[in-house]
């Protein structure tokens, strides 16, 4: 090992992961035209925190796996240390410094005081070197001896990056930590510490902190340096899961957008009449099963932003009102069927707010009451975004048995086969459904898009027309049909089409789409970042947002195009509500990648050596006019 050399501990173990770097640096310190060409060239590193996307619906950055465990540092698993002194200490081995009868170094601090500069050095690199070997034989606790010794006679960056080798060795962390930092002060671009200290980071689950030092590892380099990619996408992984399930700890279910809302209820039929009860719920007994029932009915017949709130309250007031009620009079049979379509709003709207487990026993609940064929339907609904298809599809046939001239089983059927990719079998079924309720605009549309996917997009286009001519109001024929053009090129045309979408939603008094065609069109014109377009998206989406305050989908967009326009702290806020917001765990996780992204950007932007450092290779670029 040559004397200058640093040392490296099993680095093939603690070497820190495989592609998609995906991460930050300061994209407003040159020109336009040549921040654009610095991004192109860069896009590995700086694709998390500024990229846009064409749709909407795939904003967020797909995370291909959970987060693995960390490795366990328990004490039990520690390697067991050697007790006492050593016996690979070379006793009778010349040396250049005072040793003691074992060779171990014997400086006190009033030989240090006496020796010259010139023989500090000289002892301190002999007792580097002897060092090394010792490291060489995995004798750490020794080698940290001759380390620190040498650390006594002088301050050197290399002699801490060399003990701090020996701690991952003994995997003492904190010291590891405590070493590599004293070897960056000297040397901030240490690059073999920050990797080393990152390292130690993730290992005590400090991800953050790992983070900014991958980070760092990759503006020293130049953005050349891939060896980093992977750790930085592991470590964000990590980081994204531990602050998602802090979160979900204390999380208080709530639904989702009222667009989103609107598009799950939409796609059921209207709620018959109830037991011969009124729709005017003011013509009811207050506080009784029966008037939080209907008030609930009616909300959600509103289709406002505000009235599916209000039908949540009113349903879990009914379940309750009826439990009552049914405790005094189990056998009337007209309770128990209205108990049980209780139940099953209530079911569906905890299925909303991310409540699987707890919509499944309301629908059960349900199903004992009165096996009505939409309680199967919800239930398959629950099943399938479990992941249970075989499942869901058992309870899709039952709904379809206990009522075998609605179109609701049919066409939800249609849809799981849909996003399992049997184009074949949702075809088939959405035919069904559109033929059983021509009314159902959501079944032309998806029988449009299946013709897309299939490769026919003359088909599609042609579909699309005829649906408009049925259905000219509808919002929604123009939102996915504009969606289809975008995914096909045709941006003009995309654009076009969102408009024409939102205006005929402005025109309707219910949600159908909501404030989605209005992100769609953001999102389009982002795919063309001139300064006008980025003005006009943004101007989009915060109107989205006003108008829809739990648009995730919007605020997510917003976030990345905050970012391009160096508003990190927005950013960051934006992207915390949008995970906060997101229904599943996986969408929590894709907006919380991107909120810690930001944060480090933020970090290495408030890092003044890193900052300088960013600056320089700005201007490289802009020298070179690339």
């Amino acid at each position: 090992m040559e004397i200058g050399d640093d040392l490296t501990v099993n680095e093939g173990t603690h070497k820190l992961l495989s592609t998609n770097l995906q991460i930050l640096t300061d994209l407003t310190m040159s020109e336009p035209s040549n921040v654009s060409s610095f991004i192109a060239k860069n896009k590995v590193a700086i694709a998390a925190t500024v990229g846009v996307v064409a749709s909407a619906a795939a904003a967020y950055y797909v995370l291909s796996q959970q987060p693995g465990a960390t490795t366990d540092t328990s004490s039990s698993k520690k390697k067991k240390k050697s007790k006492g002194k050593s016996l690979s200490v070379n006793k009778t081995k010349k040396r250049v410094y005072p040793a003691d009868a074992e060779g171990f170094p014997a400086l006190t601090a009033e030989i240090i005081a006496a020796l010259s500069d010139e023989d500090k050095e000289k002892y301190a690199l002999a007792l580097k070197e002897d060092g090394n070997e010792l490291f060489k034989e995995k004798k750490f606790e020794d080698a940290i001896k001759f380390y620190s010794a040498a650390l006594e006679l002088k301050e050197d960056q290399v002699f801490y990056s060399n003990r701090s080798a020996c701690y991952v060795g003994l995997q003492e962390y904190e010291k590891v930590i405590e070493d590599t930092t004293a070897a960056l002060k000297i040397q901030p671009d240490y690059t073999k510490c920050l990797i080393r200290r990152a390292a130690a980071y993730e290992q005590v689950e400090r991800y953050e902190d790992a983070m900014f030092d991958l980070t760092a590892v990759t503006v020293f380099g130049g953005f050349n340096n891939k060896s980093t990619e992977a750790a930085l996408d592991r470590v964000l992984k990590k980081l994204s899961f531990k602050v998602v399930e802090s979160r979900m700890k204390s999380r208080v279910p709530e639904l989702p957008s009222a667009s989103s809302t609107s598009s799950f209820f939409g796609a059921f039929d209207d709620e018959p009449t109830v037991e011969g009860l009124p729709e005017d719920p003011e013509q009811l007994e207050p506080q009784t099963g029966d008037f939080f029932l209907i008030s609930a009915l009616k909300e959600l017949s509103r289709r406002s932003y505000e009235s599916y709130e209000k039908a949540d309250v009113f349903i879990q007031q009914a379940v309750s009102a009826y439990k009552k009620e049914f405790e005094s009079k189990p056998e009337d049979d007209s309770l128990k069927r209205k108990l049980a379509i209780a139940y099953e709003y209530s079911g569906s709207f905890k299925f909303l707010k991310a409540e699987p487990l707890e919509a499944l026993k309301d629908i059960e609940s349900a199903l004992e009451l009165n096996a009505r064929s939409r309680a199967y339907v919800f239930q398959a609904l629950i099943l399938a975004d479990k992941q249970d298809f075989e499942k869901a599809a058992e309870s899709f046939d039952k709904a379809i048995a206990a009522a075998p001239e609605s179109g609701e089983a049919y066409y939800h059927k249609a849809q799981m086969y849909y996003l399992t990719n049997e184009l074949e079998k949702a075809k088939e079924n959405f035919t069904k459904a559109k033929e059983l309720n021509p009314d159902n605009v959501y079944a032309y549309i998806q029988l449009a898009c299946i013709a897309y996917r299939a490769g026919n997009f003359p088909s599609a286009e042609e579909q699309f027309q005829d649906a408009k001519k049925k259905f000219p109001t509808s919002p929604e024929i123009p939102n996915y049909y504009g969606e289809i053009l975008g995914d096909s090129g045709d941006q003009a045309g995309a654009l076009k089409q969102f408009e024409i979408s939102y205006k005929l939603q402005e025109a309707l008094s219910k949600i159908s789409v909501g404030v989605i065609p209005l992100t769609n069109r953001a999102a389009m014109l982002s795919r063309t970042p001139t300064p006008e377009n980025i003005s006009a998206a943004t101007a989009l989406l915060e109107k989205a947002i006003d108008i829809d305050p739990k648009a995730d989908l919007a605020k997510i967009t917003l976030a990345q195009l905050k970012l391009q326009d160096n508003k990190a702290e927005e950013a960051v806020k934006l992207f915390e509500e949008a995970a906060e917001l997101s229904r599943s765990v996986d969408e929590k996780l894709q907006a919380t990648s991107f909120a810690e992204a930001s944060k480090v950007q933020l970090r290495i932007r408030a890092d003044p050596v890193l900052n300088s450092k960013i600056q320089e290779l700005m201007a490289q670029y802009g020298a070179q006019g690339l």
